[in-house]
């Protein structure tokens, strides 16, 4: 062995040692006196590229594990690592193509499938990434991060699936992953959180209950539990503490402000398991900082709190000014306030922003008909009908303002008796208030 190659080794090998310590700048410095030394060895700009990731570092790894496969084009671990940091810095479509390289390099590589599947997750390639953690888990069957992996993709699964037995076969089999990794590491907080999730879907209230509750009992500042719990309260209709744990999540979180919230592994907010599931409408993926002040409006809305809610709603603008259903939620309380002008304003926004929305035309009616605003009032209830004929509160408005402009009592007793026939009666409280 020559001088500079046992040089060399001594660098890798002191590098090395520092990273397992955690002294990642000091471990950087070495690799780059072996680099330095020896600018072909592609192990230490491997070996530098890893600490790079791990310091946090993530373009200078990437530059780092690409140089390495440029020296060493079969680096099937160089190509699994850069694909795990193109997947942390959002570039996924490279981040999948460097796994499937590596697995064609190495296809029993436990660690490429796990990493792919993680990747394919993000993706929403929810079969993928299940088929990717099967393999995984047939060596290793007792991976706590693989089963809760998989267990989240199964629960992501069911809430994209149209059929109803479908979905209840993935919903069983995320309960299954979830349980398993739970026998092993009981005070895992992340899995009681999904099995929770699971279970509400499948409508035991019960078993979510119970389930939500012990991932907050190991992890008391779990904001997603704190989330989802908020949410599993209000569709029981436990008002105030769904505005308890609403109000517990920004208090853990003031540092929010305008990011998003996004739990590490995508986070998953409870919804009715009678949701209607559209691509506007997601039962899963991200839970942004507006929803929550404009959850917890309408909670404050619906026990009268209608200062509380205004609020809300307005923190909730703040932070995603161009929702138009948060413009027409904070309208609506206006207009229980009798604050017309301001209800108007919010209406107008709201409808800039989704002029298809029915029930905002509807709601502007009101706030108009109580201004005297008659024929301009007409014309939204007209809109509103058009836009939503099972409507019934803009057939009740229609008929008062017809009446209001002498347009005679037959078209009015018309838009009377089709209301009656849809149940205007059944309403909801947030919505406009009856003529």
């Amino acid at each position: 062995m020559t001088t500079q190659n046992r040089q060399l080794g001594d660098l890798l090998k002191a590098g090395i040692e520092q990273a397992r310590l955690g002294y990642f700048e000091a471990a950087i410095a070495h690799f780059s006196q072996a680099i330095a030394l020896d600018a072909t060895c592609a192990k230490a700009f491997y070996n530098r590229g890893c600490a790079h990731r791990d310091r946090g570092y993530h373009a200078a790894a990437i530059d780092d594990f690409s140089a390495a496969l440029r020296l060493e084009p079969s680096f099937a671990n160089a190509y699994i690592n850069r694909g795990s940091v193109y997947r942390l810095v959002g570039q996924l479509s490279e981040a999948l193509g460097d796994l499937d390289r590596a697995i064609a390099l190495q296809p029993t590589s436990v660690k490429g499938y796990g990493n792919r599947g993680r990747i394919k997750l993000d993706l929403e390639d929810y079969g993928g990434a299940i088929a990717d953690f099967t393999i995984v888990l047939a060596e290793q069957p007792k991976f706590a991060k693989i089963l809760l992996w998989r267990g989240l993709a199964y629960l992501k699964q069911g809430a994209l699936a149209a059929l109803a037995e479908p979905r209840r076969e993935a919903y069983q089999c995320a309960i299954a992953d979830f349980t398993r990794l739970l026998q092993n590491q009981p005070h895992c907080a992340e899995a009681y959180n999904y099995r929770a999730v699971a279970y509400f879907q499948l409508r035991n209230t019960y078993q979510a209950t119970l389930d939500i509750n012990r991932a907050l009992d190991c992890q008391a500042d779990y904001v997603e539990a704190y989330i989802n719990r908020g949410m599993l309260r209000h569709e029981l209709g436990d008002f105030q503490g769904a505005i308890a744990d609403y109000t517990t999540v920004l208090e853990l979180n003031p540092d929010l402000q305008d990011r998003s919230y996004n739990q590490t592994l995508v986070g998953l907010a409870l919804d009715s398991p009678d949701a209607t599931l559209s691509e506007d409408t997601p039962l899963n993926l991200r839970f942004r900082l507006a929803d929550l002040y404009d959850s917890r409006g309408l909670l404050r809305a619906q026990v009268g709190d209608t200062e509380g809610a205004i609020a809300d709603y307005t923190l909730a603008l703040r932070f995603n000014p161009h929702s138009g259903r948060i413009w027409a939620n904070r309208g609506r309380v206006f207009s229980r306030q009798e604050d017309y002008q301001a209800a108007i304003g919010d209406f107008d926004r709201a409808l800039v922003l989704n002029p298809g929305d029915a029930l905002a035309h509807c709601d502007r009616g009101y706030a108009l008909y109580f201004l005297d605003e008659w024929a301009i009032a007409l014309e939204d209830f007209n809109r509103a009908v058009e836009l939503s004929p099972d409507l019934a509160e803009a057939y009740i408005g229609r008929g008062h303002t017809s009446i209001r402009l002498g347009h005679g009592a037959n078209a009015a007793m018309d838009d009377f008796r089709k209301a009656l026939n849809l149940s205007w009666d059944s309403r909801k409280s947030e919505r406009s208030r009856p003529l």
